[in-house]
């Protein structure tokens, strides 16, 4: 194993739903040696999956381990007790991803209502404000940490879908380049990843689908140059990010298709 790629007594702080993408980084984090608590707002992570991730701590002592903490990201106070319990779950915290990504469409129509706007900004952009902000006072006490935030990226041929989604998210790109400013003498990182197609963003807006192929196909008849980025391309770039290798890279927001 390369040593830039070695997370030993590192513990990462994963914000959002069991997405397969979620899963993966998870996967891919704790086989190099990271400790995952994930904070679930939606109760979709299944014990099992928790169960596998310590079994196979067992069989190789060199993997890290997981736990699942059900989290209310809508309350500030419920935030700082949640980052106390993650600090406490494997002793510190040094990771913080962000994956509280929206999947489903969110349209602008011009003579209805928005619906649910407040709703939306706590939970996918004022969770990850106060989350942030917990989070840094144990990277700066250790004078270490990296900070990561997961977007969508809109394909051109679904854009006029994700409007409001684009005015929730958005703005943690800027967020993440003048933090990185603020933190760099501490030895933190913040950057933000815009990812393109993923399995549930396809499914989602294409819900009369039968399967994730079908739903492509349907996109692919508007832009035929469409395609699936994969959870473990997804893994391979947010592991080089928060790794040792990543320091170098800071404030920065990456499109990965």
């Amino acid at each position: 194993m390369d040593a830039g790629f070695n997370l030993h007594q590192r513990v990462a702080l994963i914000s959002g739903p069991l997405s397969s993408t979620v899963s993966s980084i998870v996967m891919g984090l704790t086989r190099l040696g990271a400790d995952c608590v994930i904070l679930d707002p939606d109760k979709s992570v299944p014990q099992a999956f928790i169960n596998q991730i310590n079994d196979s701590r067992e069989i190789n002592d060199k993997f890290g381990r997981a736990a699942v903490l059900p989290s209310d990201l809508t309350s500030r106070d419920q935030i700082k007790d949640l980052i106390g319990r993650a600090s406490q779950t494997f002793g510190g915290l040094d990771i913080y991803i962000d994956a509280l990504m929206i999947n489903q469409p969110t349209p602008m129509k011009i003579d209805d209502p928005i619906d649910g706007l407040d709703l939306m900004f706590d939970k996918h952009l004022k969770s990850s404000l106060y989350l942030t902000q917990g989070v840094l006072a144990f990277f700066k006490n250790r004078k270490r940490g990296r900070i990561l935030y997961l977007l969508n990226d809109s394909p051109s041929v679904k854009a006029k879908e994700d409007v409001i989604v684009q005015a929730v998210r958005s703005g943690l790109k800027g967020f993440a380049a003048s933090l990185a400013k603020q933190v760099s003498e501490f030895n933190i990182t913040a950057n933000a990843l815009s990812i393109a197609l993923t399995e549930e963003y396809i499914l989602a807006h294409e819900p009369g689908t039968k399967s994730i192929k079908e739903a492509l196909e349907k996109m692919k008849q508007l832009d035929p140059a469409l395609r699936i980025t994969e959870p473990d391309k997804i893994m391979q770039t947010v592991i080089f990010l928060v790794s040792p290798l990543g320091i170098s890279i800071n404030g920065q927001t990456l499109n990965l298709s």
